[in-house]
């Protein structure tokens, strides 16, 4: 990748999708033949529209035909992907969650989710990122899973039933023009990192790793998940053949420390090649807390790790080098400067010109990073002026 990585800059201004997903309900083939037109028509519109969700990334909405089961079932998926991007990119099958009332399945929103932006970070790292919202989701066909029976056999039914969506997508995903089906990863979180790991023991082709944040088996109150743990992790491990990172929160509330432990020991001694990575606690649950600016700027340090060590894409370091030459600031700096490439966006850097003076801060929007950015750069009294957002260069050369 080169140094555009860093220069590249897209002027369209991010825009309010008129798709929003309002959660009222979904139109089915067996209805009648004009509300089958307004489906089609519908789908055509939604297959079409591109726009931009920042600066420097596009998203495409679309509803992918797949079959599972041998049944017609209409997935709703989004695409990221940088705006700069050319030719095939290597894909990042990105798996949500599932809610706390699974009555909030319909109104989930792949746009206006808050977890766009983990989706965001991992476009930024060169991924055609797709989003499919499983069964029951959003606009997707079908029914969410039930919260019952208790049992033991419960989980592994979960896990592979989710895993039957994500793998029945990976079809009409690499036909796409701009998807490298040779170079695939399955990333996840709750949940979506559970369904990861039952897609990873399938050894997909062109599937080379799985990202599990926070995922494993849960459900409250139901005890029988000790009896489960032990034999379904030691059977995903024995068939997983790919590399896997597994993130955790010292205080994920859903899976303690000791449970953490079981499941690691299970899946690796079926051979599976698994980097466990705990954090510190965060916030009061670090389940939900990995999902917030805090956690992600935790847990990508450690994705990109992980990708540069399997050799899949991240930022390039050689950016690093770019970034301190514009800035004109010594290689003492360079701890600095990655930190803040590394860190989730939105996020924008601020300096006074000339001076090693300078501040960089996250946020969920980039008008609040910019500001936050100007803020504490400004406390020493120095005129400050924004020099990146997110990882554009935007300063005066």
């Amino acid at each position: 990748m080169t140094n555009e990585w860093i220069a590249g800059w897209v002027s369209h201004p991010a825009r309010r999708p008129w798709w929003r997903n309002t959660g009222t309900g979904r139109a089915t083939f067996a209805s009648s033949i004009k509300l089958m037109s307004l489906t089609i028509a519908s789908i055509i519109l939604l297959a079409m529209a591109t726009e931009a969700i920042s600066g420097d990334l596009v998203q495409e909405r679309q509803y992918l035909r797949v079959k599972i089961g041998g049944k017609d079932v209409r997935l709703e998926a989004l695409f990221v992907k940088r705006a700069d991007a050319r030719g095939r990119l290597p894909i990042a099958l990105f798996n949500h969650g599932r809610p706390a009332v699974g009555a909030m399945a319909l109104d989930r929103s792949l746009f206006n989710d808050p977890g766009i932006n983990p989706i965001a970070d991992i476009a930024r790292r060169g991924w055609l990122v797709v989003a499919i919202h499983r069964r029951g989701f959003g606009l997707s066909d079908g029914q969410i899973q039930s919260d019952s029976p208790c049992a033991a056999d419960t989980f592994m039914g979960w896990m592979n039933s989710d895993a039957d969506d994500i793998e029945a997508s990976i079809g009409a995903v690499t036909r796409r023009p701009d998807a490298d089906p040779t170079k695939m990863i399955a990333i996840g979180e709750s949940a979506g990192g559970a369904a990861s790991l039952a897609l990873g023991a399938r050894n997909v082709p062109g599937l080379a790793a799985v990202i599990n944040i926070a995922g494993g088996e849960h459900l409250a109150g139901c005890a029988a998940v000790n009896d489960s743990i032990p034999l379904d992790f030691r059977n995903l491990g024995t068939r997983s053949h790919i590399p896997n990172l597994w993130v955790f929160a010292k205080n994920d509330l859903n899976h303690p420390l000791d449970q953490i432990e079981v499941m690691r020991t299970a899946f690796t001694a079926g051979g599976a090649d698994l980097k466990l990575a705990l954090l510190e606690p965060i916030g009061e649950d670090g389940h939900t807390g990995l999902s917030s600016n805090a956690g992600r700027t935790q847990w990508l340090t450690e994705l990109d790790n992980f990708l540069r060590a399997h050799d899949l894409p991240t930022w390039p370091l050689s950016s690093l080098d770019v970034v301190l030459q514009k800035l004109q600031w010594p290689a003492t700096s360079r701890a600095y400067v990655q930190a803040y490439l590394t860190a989730p966006g939105e996020k924008a850097f601020a300096r006074t010109p000339g001076k090693q003076n300078a501040a960089y801060r996250t946020a969920p929007t980039l008008d609040d990073a910019r500001k936050l950015a100007l803020d504490a750069c400004q406390q020493k009294g120095e005129h400050c002026v924004v020099v990146m957002e997110d990882d554009r260069w935007i300063g005066a050369p």
